[in-house]
């Protein structure tokens, strides 16, 4: 079970990690993005812009630590399970706002493949905190179930922070080709 909980603890790290650090390097275009995404006062998104990057980062160091590991994976699953619940009320209210969770430059709104994301997330916390509680924080494993568990991470991270560009391809309609840009149509003229 502890290859389990690896995989669990190492993709909730890689996300949370790259999704914190995107988020602070470009922390005016999360605040706008906020706005899109929720209903918050304007006075409220710089803070929250800097608080939610803070989280992600906290969640992350809470899991790579062996003694506070119980208490990153309930971080991230409240996070997510926040993540999730913003993602649905923004395609409720048929919003086209997108989302710049990882620094996508994407246009795609928020839409089934964030709240299935976030929730393929969360339950990935829900099952390292199960497997914790159940057999322990322990990770004893021998090099090929290592190799495994971090290849099954290093996908799993892969996924979650490219959803945005895999929504955008695969929601692409077959035989239409995307207007051109200005630096293509200057030079078809």
């Amino acid at each position: 079970m502890s290859d389990l909980l690896l995989v669990c603890r190492l993709t909730l790290i890689c996300v949370l990690a790259v999704a914190g650090l995107a988020k602070l390097r470009d922390r005016r275009r999360f605040a706008a993005a906020l706005g899109d995404l929720t209903r918050l006062p304007a006075a409220a998104r710089p803070a929250l812009a800097v608080l939610v990057p803070a989280a992600e980062l906290l969640a992350a160091v809470l899991l790579a630590v062996p003694r506070t590991l119980t208490a990153g994976l309930v971080a991230a699953a409240a996070l997510c399970t926040a993540f999730s619940a913003v993602a649905v009320t923004t395609m409720r209210r048929g919003s086209p706002a997108g989302c710049p969770c990882f620094g996508s430059r994407t246009t795609v709104p928020m839409g089934p493949w964030h709240v299935a994301r976030n929730a393929v997330l969360t339950a990935l916390a829900v099952l390292g905190g199960a497997v914790a509680l159940t057999h322990g924080t322990a990770t004893d494993l021998d090099a090929p179930a290592l190799g495994l568990a971090v290849a099954v991470a290093g996908y799993l991270t892969t996924l979650a922070v490219f959803t945005d560009d895999l929504a955008s391809f695969f929601s692409a309609r077959p035989g239409r080709r995307p207007a051109p840009t200005d630096a293509e149509r200057t030079i078809t003229q």
